[in-house]
């Protein structure tokens, strides 16, 4: 077994440090500001006040927003527009000091640091800035510096968080004479402490990277690089079992690495990782290369539910804390995290080898791919989401980071990894290769599979699945062309080109391997497919009129199958409480029975037809009403050629026979209230209610208890019956208080209107 490669990554040690400090005699800085003059330092509180004249209030970034809260930032600022730096002195000096801080914080010294002012602030005594990260402005943007000007203050103290450790900077002895210079990446969380007395006024800047040229990269022990390669290899070599997955263990198609600094789309590229992401995705780049793998770098958004012990929540505060290192506090959380229920990582803004943003490439992460060296908890989410109790698993915190990753694959894996992403892509690829390549394609397709039924059963468009079945026509394994079509469904073989290679494939196949494939979508059908019954009639003519004996016998199976599971479902039907004057219960039974008369007249299967025929007719159970109403409208809605051939039949004449004697029914006076309608239920209530729906009478009040009430609510509601039911709450036990509802009336001309209607349809057979 090979080493970890987390803990290999781990032992490659950062060359400086996310924070650093250092001071500097403050006779090379000569500052005014437009509305009170030349700053002496330090600073007295006379100036200070004149500053403040002269100042706004500072706001911060929440996410997307800008935002002016004064119990989370609490400071003046000054525009920059106002503050006029000499550059003479000042400009040698800054840069001077910029390269002693670019050492401290690890960039190598090919790169060129520039400072680019930002604002000049200001705090009074009681303000404050609470924990948060500096927006980086530009792409370039690495770090802020933070020049702390002479002037007498407690209090004040600037924290700096990254990965867990915390620097806490005080104010230093000198600080009344010499400048105070502080640097720290852009993406660590820092916090100003209450100033308790005096003022504190610095200078922002900006640190950005100006040249872009990517250099050399860190050099890192070629024995660790040996190991590290071999921890690749194995990677990408050891089969595992995919979390959720029915699916045979396999390899990891992927690796990757969570990097230990944040970065925005703007700020992430190779040349600017910072601290020890540099040192380390040089070490991954190195060993992956070696290995004929594709590299990239991606934003990763973490999501994290974890149980947590609720204390107490502050918006803003997060888990950093004050931490106020003056006063010793003690860093409190709003809740204690407990264990990880659930995580996901999408991977997005991915970058090539060159810096070149690429699409395409699948977003979603398998615990399988990924390693780390640093603990999404070490950071501050940028957004949590307390649940509370949660059953089972007690108080729960959803958290969502916004990290970044190193990506890499080996390069046979890139056309697998990008059909997932698009599987249209794909297709079309496969297409584009030369027709004679018959092992090249059954080679690609063959590593398509391990992911096709769940990626390309997710398009959308009929071109995409029409493409699919014409390169299945490509493929000579027959395994591998039914597997590959496992995303199609017998539901979108709604043109006729489709119809035309499945001939083509049934024909070079064979039966069984026909029927296999059409079982495979039947067994696996997506919960918004439509049946099969309503493409039938298109799809056996198809096969019948290519006179191939495959096709002809694989309509005869389809129409036999489709048969039965349309008598089942009518049979289902019966066993079901029927709706009051109601069709909707037999209609999918009753129009799936209609496709598949319409098939076999469509193709002339005369023994499929009178054998449904008869077991609607003779068989033993018997259809009410409502299901030969509904079989009636959907052969009237069917082919010219179902038509004609039902016109005169059996079938026809029973329909019109059923239809017939409803209307010919008396029509309900406008003071009858009786109701006739089966219960399914015999017992002693229900005998009470079927008197109470069969008599004149409108209202029942009828005592009884609750779970004999909720009895009754269940079967007025099963049936849809147009019957009021309400609980008058008052004695015990409580009355069931039933009302017959005028409604009786209107749903009774209604349906009538609707069999009338169908029945003229059906006797318009006829003289057609």
């Amino acid at each position: 077994m090979t080493a970890s490669i987390s803990d290999l990554l781990a032992q490659l040690k950062a060359p400086g440090t996310f924070a650093a400090r250092l001071s500097a005699p403050a006779e090379d800085l000569d500052i005014e500001v437009t509305g009170v003059g030349p700053l002496r330092f330090p600073i007295s509180p006379t100036v200070a006040g004149k500053l403040r004249g002269v100042a706004r209030p500072s706001p911060f970034g929440l996410r997307e927003q800008t935002l002016h809260d004064p119990s989370v930032r609490n400071t003046w600022e000054i525009a920059p527009s106002r503050v006029k730096i000499a550059a003479r002195r000042w400009k040698p000096a800054l840069a001077a000091h910029l390269r002693t801080l670019q050492a401290e914080l690890g960039i190598p010294e090919e790169r060129e640091i520039e400072a680019v002012f930002d604002k000049l602030l200001l705090y009074e005594e009681g303000q404050f800035f609470k924990p948060h990260q500096d927006s980086e402005k530009s792409d370039e943007m690495v770090a802020t510096l933070v020049v702390i000007l002479p002037s007498a203050y407690s209090g004040g103290a600037l924290t700096v968080e990254h990965r867990g450790e915390k620097k806490h900077f005080r104010r230093l002895a000198n600080q009344n004479t010499d400048l105070s210079l502080l640097a720290f990446y852009a993406d660590c969380y820092h916090a100003v402490s209450p100033i308790k007395r005096g003022v504190r006024v610095a200078l922002t800047y900006r640190l950005s990277l100006r040249n872009h040229a990517q250099g050399g990269r860190p050099l890192t022990p070629s024995d660790l690089v040996d190991r590290l390669t071999d921890s690749i290899r194995e990677h990408f070599a050891v089969p595992v079992r995919r979390r959720y997955s029915q699916s045979e263990p396999a390899p990891p198609e992927r690796l990757v690495y969570l990097l230990d600094h944040e970065y925005t789309q703007r700020s992430l590229s190779w040349s600017h990782l910072k601290n020890g992401d540099g040192v380390r995705v040089a070490a991954l780049r190195t060993a992956a290369e070696r290995l004929d793998g594709e590299c990239f770098l991606a934003l990763a958004d973490v999501h994290e539910v974890w149980t947590c012990e609720y204390d107490d929540w502050e918006e803003y505060g997060g888990s950093f804390g004050w931490d106020d290192p003056e006063d010793e506090a003690d860093e409190t959380d709003e809740y204690t995290l407990g264990d990880l229920l659930d995580s996901d990582i999408a991977l997005h803004h991915w970058l090539d080898a060159q810096g070149k943003p690429i699409e395409g490439v699948p977003g979603e992460v398998s615990l399988a791919e990924l390693h780390l060296t640093r603990p999404s908890t070490d950071l501050a989410p940028f957004k949590s989401d307390y649940e509370g109790y949660q059953g089972n698993y007690g108080n729960t915190v959803d958290r969502w980071y916004h990290r970044a990753a190193f990506v890499t694959w080996p390069r046979d894996n890139t056309f697998a990894l990008k059909a997932q992403a698009s599987p249209q892509w794909a297709v079309d690829e496969l297409l584009a290769l030369p027709r004679g390549d018959t092992a090249a394609l059954e080679a690609k397709i063959t590593a398509l599979l391990p992911h096709w039924p769940r990626t390309a059963g997710a398009v959308e468009g009929a071109r995409f699945f029409a493409r699919l079945i014409k390169l299945s026509t490509r493929i000579h394994d027959p395994a591998l062309a039914r597997e590959w079509l496992s995303p199609l469904g017998a539901h979108r073989l709604q043109n006729q080109a489709m119809r035309r290679d499945l001939v083509t494939l049934v024909d070079r196949h064979g039966l069984p391997w026909a029927r296999d494939l059409f079982s495979d979508w039947a067994e696996r059908p997506h919960w918004a497919t439509p049946p099969l019954a309503s493409l039938l009639t298109d799809l056996c003519e198809a096969l019948c009129a290519s006179q191939r004996p495959p096709c002809e016998a694989l309509s005869r199976w389809l129409l036999e199958r489709e048969a039965k599971t349309a008598r089942e479902r009518c049979v289902t039907a019966l066993t079901q409480q029927e709706p009051w004057l109601d069709l909707d219960v037999f209609a999918p039974g009753s129009t799936h029975l209609a496709h598949v008369l319409a098939a076999a007249a469509a193709v002339s299967t005369p023994e499929i037809l009178d054998d449904l025929t008869t077991s609607l007719l003779d068989g033993d159970q018997r259809f009410p009403t409502a299901f030969f109403v509904q079989l009636s409208q959907a052969c009237v809605a069917s082919s010219p050629a179902f038509r004609a051939q039902l016109a005169g039949s059996r079938l026809h004449r029973t329909c019109v026979e059923r239809l017939d004697a409803v209307l010919k029914a008396p029509v309900r006076a406008p003071d009858d209230w009786t109701l006739t309608h089966p219960l399914p239920c015999t017992c002693a209530d229900c005998k009470v209610l079927s008197r109470f729906l069969h008599a004149p009478d409108t209202e029942h009040d009828w005592p009884l208890n609750k779970e004999r009430r909720l009895h009754i609510h269940r079967m007025i509601d099963g049936a849809q019956l147009p019957v009021l039911h309400t609980t008058r709450r008052q004695g015990s036990p409580y009355v069931l208080q039933l009302r017959k509802d005028a409604s009786l009336f209107s749903r009774e001309r209604a349906y009538r209107a609707h069999v009338k209607a169908t029945l003229s349809a059906l006797r318009a057979l006829h003289a057609r």
